[in-house]
């Protein structure tokens, strides 16, 4: 484990003292627990807008909708569920 060396303001110091005393844990493990957090919920947001930008870009290719029309088309022709060996066919 690498130790570090943060600057807090006076009241971020008080409150994470305050918050990590009420659930019984070090104001150290307090940070790491929300740094980890506050890490995943950074690379949660940026996967959702790399998502969006592919999204986007295939909204404008023309491959791309030849390609999900013909999904839909197959997907709305698919057999009734009660022949149970539609998929053998």
């Amino acid at each position: 484990m690498i130790a570090l060396s943060i600057k807090l303001s006076d009241e971020l110091a008080s409150a994470s003292q305050e918050i990590a005393r009420k659930l019984g844990i070090s104001r150290s493990e307090l940070i790491r627990q929300s740094l980890e957090h506050e890490l995943a919920k950074i690379q949660a947001d940026l996967e959702r807008r790399e998502m969006a930008q592919s999204f986007k870009a295939m909204s404008g290719s023309a491959a791309y909708l030849r390609q999900a029309e013909s999904l839909d088309t197959a997907l709305g022709e698919m057999p009734d569920e009660e022949q149970d060996d539609w998929w053998k066919n």
